[in-house]
């Protein structure tokens, strides 16, 4: 059963008025649950609204539900946003982490992580 982030909200969140309702989902669904890299995308998004610390939340997430990602992406993700990236920026440059630490993009922001950047613009 793929959880969508308003569920792990409901469980993150201090005074969320469907909790209750997430807890009961999760002890009688625990086994079935499955999340994307959307999920984590939009959790980063709304972190700050809502003041859960994100790598906890995304560690809570990993061990109660199935991820068929790689998790390392998502950790990463998470430390490029601590560096300054803002959430797609981040996810961008984990994911092209995975695919041998090259981008090709006119974003100088990437300048300021450990990847090989194709400039896109002009020299």
């Amino acid at each position: 059963m793929y959880a969508d982030t308003d569920f792990w909200l409901a469980l993150l969140k201090d005074d969320d008025w469907l909790a209750d309702r997430a807890e009961e989902v999760l002890n009688e669904h625990g086994d079935e649950l499955e999340v994307s890299l959307v999920t984590f995308v939009e959790l980063f998004l709304v972190e700050e609204r809502y003041s859960f610390d994100r790598e906890r939340a995304v560690t809570s997430i990993l061990e109660l539900a199935d991820y068929d990602g790689d998790k390392s992406t998502v950790y990463q993700a998470s430390e490029y946003v601590d560096e300054g990236l803002n959430t797609f920026d981040a996810f961008h440059a984990a994911l092209a982490g995975d695919a041998g630490n090259r981008i090709v993009s006119s974003d100088k922001e990437f300048d300021g992580v450990p990847l090989d950047r194709l400039a896109l613009e002009s020299e």
